[in-house]
């Protein structure tokens, strides 16, 4: 090879190399420009009262299910809840038998009674002692009979107690049969009503989200020893289950005073944490707080909340848990 052509072989290396040299440059450049990717567009941070803040932008909100919704007001009756139990109808059936049975005794003694009277006013077919023997089987029938028609009242109430044999036979019927049920029920301790309350909810265990409304509802006879709450006797009828006799119950009795006022918080706003319940408000269309509420009562809605949240404030409905993942997360990076 020729000395040219040495030096022309010589150049065209040096010129590859240098080409080689400037692409492994630029790809090192470009790893050095490249951006790592963040597990989440959650900003935390506190604000000047030590709340804890997180801040989402509206198009990350959407991506991660994120929606909020403006609590309206709503108003529930001041009520007393009271527990207990749906009662055996087997005691009932089997007095309302028996009265049956006493009736008709007592009956046929008093026209015995009046027949024997007749014949011995008339000298007829009838002594002294046929009057008198008459007369004491008369008496001991009505007496059996008033003993246990008192029983009845203090057993059951006066509101079956009053009820003609007809409907009481109609009601222990459907009773037995399962479609009306009569509960029990006693509110806590210290809890009065001023009057006779007239209606209450009841839910049965296992058909909470179905309660019936009780068809009547009164004071009951006799005080439980082991319960010294204020007691009441609910009929109910069946809706779409069967009322067993001794499922739990509750109730809610509404009582004669001013209504609550308050908010209703969706169940899927809530988030538990620390053994309180949360929910995220919304304080602009960016950042959210976590706030602590105390629900009042529990409902088919949702909860019922009367202190920290007023009408019209906004919180979120979905993706709390989510903001409360990434709360706790930004304080575990703190920590650590």
């Amino acid at each position: 090879m020729t000395t040219q052509k040495k030096l022309a072989a010589l150049i065209i290396a040096t010129i590859l190399m240098i080409a080689a040299m400037g692409r492994t440059s630029a790809m090192a450049d470009d790893d050095d420009d490249e951006k790592p990717i963040t597990s989440t567009a959650a900003q935390v941070s506190r604000d000047a009262a030590g709340h804890v803040v997180i801040a989402i932008r509206p198009a990350a909100q959407k991506e991660i299910g994120i929606a909020t919704e403006t609590l309206k007001a709503a108003v529930r009756p001041i009520e007393i809840e009271a527990y207990g139990f749906i009662l055996d109808p087997a005691p009932l059936a089997k007095l309302d038998s028996e009265l049956l049975s006493a009736r008709a005794a007592l009956d046929a003694a008093s026209a015995q009674y009046r027949r024997s009277k007749l014949l011995y006013a008339e000298r007829r077919n009838a002594s002294l002692r046929d009057l008198q023997t008459a007369q004491a089987s008369y008496l001991a029938d009505q007496s059996q009979w008033e003993a246990m028609r008192r029983q009845l009242r203090n057993d059951w109430g006066d509101e079956i107690a009053r009820l003609n044999p007809a409907e009481r036979a109609r009601l222990v019927s459907a009773l037995v049969a399962r479609r009306e049920a009569i509960a029990r029920v006693t509110a806590p301790v210290g809890a009065r009503l001023d009057d006779a309350p007239h209606a209450a909810q009841i839910a049965v265990l296992g058909h909470e989200d179905r309660p019936l409304e009780a068809r009547a509802l009164y004071t009951a006879p006799m005080v439980v020893q082991t319960l010294q709450g204020q007691a009441f006797l609910a009929l109910l009828a069946a809706a779409r289950f069967p009322l067993t006799p001794g499922a739990a119950v509750s109730a809610r009795i509404p009582v004669a005073d001013t209504p609550q006022t308050g908010v209703t918080v969706p169940r899927s706003a809530v988030v538990r944490y620390a053994g309180k319940e949360w929910v995220y408000r919304e304080l602009d269309g960016n950042r959210f707080v976590r706030r602590a509420i105390r629900p009042a009562e529990t409902t088919g809605r949702g909860y019922f909340v009367t202190e920290n949240l007023a009408p019209g404030t906004r919180i979120v409905v979905a993706g709390a848990q989510t903001l409360l993942s990434e709360e706790l997360k930004a304080e575990i990076q703190v920590e650590d």
